[in-house]
């Protein structure tokens, strides 16, 4: 989910129309439109007024859309860690290499805790997603997922992000970017499936 998609289910879940929370907060219907379409990135100002109109706290906003950065200190049991690792590393780096921690995006909440983890991105591989170096993925642990899923995998003890095709008995990690050619995984290959990207939070 995106920053839009859950605007929209704060407005919806208020029972609000796009003109009302106008109304409320001057933002033009036609561009709350654009928010939740993800076709315009809100700035911290207007995240702000949304916040307000939607009685929530602007600070999980602006944290969700990237303007306040990581937490330093888990301070309560909500949080969950951010690894700095992507590009390369050992699969054991789920332990170690903490830079901060992260408030559990919404609708991931029911999830149990040990299930969810971060990871800033280190590579460029998957920028037609929208998933772009600086971002922070929210992963929910798990060894497999479906074609066409966005994952964390591990392949030789080389941590990347990529998108798991399958095709007949093949597994294809397909990147977004033209600099980074599809990879087929080989027999040989040591090959684990991290986790599934659930939410994007994206740096500015």
């Amino acid at each position: 989910m995106e920053i839009g998609s859950y605007l929209k289910e704060l407005r919806l879940k208020n029972n609000l129309t796009t003109k009302q929370v106008e109304l409320k907060t001057g933002i033009s219907n036609s561009y709350i439109s654009l928010i939740e379409r993800n076709k315009r990135k809100p700035s911290a100002g207007i995240l702000n007024k949304l916040a307000k109109a939607y009685q929530v706290k602007p600070e999980d906003l602006l944290y969700l859309m990237g303007y306040l950065p990581p937490i330093k200190a888990k301070d309560d049991f909500k949080q969950i860690p951010i690894y700095n690792i992507i590009s390369t590393g050992k699969p054991s780096f789920i332990s170690e290499n903490i830079e901060g921690y992260s408030p559990i995006p919404p609708g991931l909440e029911t999830l149990p805790m040990k299930d969810l983890f971060a990871i800033r991105v280190k590579d460029k591989s998957m920028i037609g997603k929208r998933i772009e170096e600086g971002d922070i993925v929210i992963i929910r642990r798990q060894s497999d997922v479906s074609n066409g899923t966005i994952a964390i995998i591990s392949l030789n003890n080389e941590i990347t992000i990529k998108e798991v095709v399958k095709q007949n008995k093949y597994i294809i990690l397909q990147s977004t970017n033209l600099d980074h050619p599809p990879i087929l995984v080989k027999k040989t290959d040591n090959f684990n499936i991290v986790g599934k990207v659930e939410w994007v939070m994206h740096k500015f």
